[in-house]
């Protein structure tokens, strides 16, 4: 007799099984039950349509996560007609079998559903997991998606940094004084400055990360985060670009004005921020994304490439 395999919404007594699925094949991700919870079930434009689950006599041996925008981004353009793939997992004595294909197939269907034209891996906010396939660790899960159509579109790089080994070197510490003598002011978070960095971020960073900032703002006042886990560069209160980390070793948001790109503003602000976390006894600093421009910023905190990504898109 053979195994009957079935593809299913998400239930809500699924959480462990499929936490513990994500953790037995995405090995380099490690999953937790509250992680899936905030980044998938209480995600705002979550739809069991498009969480699904494929089991094989009863028991789960898959899943994967789409998500499609309910809700516009803050201030950004709408972006309706896209999606987003965040979350996909076979066992491997059950690959080959077509039950990837037919996750994916359900997920594309949805998709269609809601009117989008595109889909992407992964890309998504406020939350995604990872941006993109990671190569080097899952490579099996790249050729399965080039094989369904997807196309890679770039690489996207994660950095982390040596927070004891930090150094300021003294072409950072002559821009700096250059720009404090042109009237720029680099202060940590003061109440003041809460509705001109809002201001900026509209303008310059429409999205998401008025969400991080705004939020990072509000656990500076509750006493969860310390005033300097956020920087602000600015001249006379009005904001230049701005620096944050959280309480966990990641770095970032982190941007400057595109008019004032070039100044040294950013260099300024990125080490302020990793003194400010190795003050706080913090020994790592890492992020998730960045591309290879940017990475050339990077390197003056003394961040070091740790992974790369296969960021991959599909016109359905």
């Amino acid at each position: 007799m053979s195994a009957q395999i079935e593809i299913r919404s998400f239930e809500p007594m699924d959480v462990e099984n499929v936490v513990t699925l994500l953790n037995r094949n995405l090995t380099a991700d490690p999953m937790t039950t509250e992680l899936f919870q905030r980044k998938a079930l209480l995600d705002q434009n979550y739809d069991p349509r498009g969480s699904l689950v494929a089991t094989v006599d009863g028991e789960i041996v898959g899943y994967a996560l789409g998500m499609v925008r309910r809700f516009p981004l803050e201030d950004a353009a709408p972006d309706f007609e896209r999606s987003w793939i965040t979350l996909f997992a076979v066992d491997a004595e059950f690959r080959r079998r077509g039950i990837g294909t037919r996750l994916a197939e359900g997920l594309e269907g949805y998709f269609k559903e809601r009117g989008c034209n595109v889909t992407m891996i992964s890309g998504y906010a406020p939350n995604y997991f990872m941006p993109g396939i990671d190569p080097v660790t899952y490579p099996d899960a790249l050729e399965f998606f080039k094989k369904i159509g997807f196309n890679e579109v770039y690489r996207p790089l994660s950095m982390d940094a040596d927070l004891l080994k930090l150094t300021t070197p003294e072409w950072v510490l002559a821009k700096e004084r250059g720009l404090l003598d042109a009237g720029v002011a680099f202060d940590a978070y003061k109440p003041e400055l809460i509705l001109p960095l809002l201001d900026f971020m509209k303008v310059e960073f429409p999205g998401d990360w008025q969400r991080f900032l705004r939020d990072a703002m509000t656990r500076i006042t509750t006493g969860e985060y310390h005033p300097d886990n956020l920087w602000i560069a600015h001249v006379d209160g009005k904001v230049l670009g701005f620096a944050m980390h959280d309480n966990n070793c990641r770095f970032g948001p982190f941007g400057v004005a595109a008019k004032e790109r070039g100044r040294g503003l950013g260099v300024v602000l990125l080490l302020r921020i990793l003194y400010s976390m190795k003050a706080k006894g913090l020994h790592n600093a890492w992020f998730l994304w960045t591309d290879e421009a940017a990475a050339r910023v990077y390197d003056v905190g003394g961040f070091k490439e740790s992974r790369r990504f296969a960021y991959m898109k599909k016109v359905l």
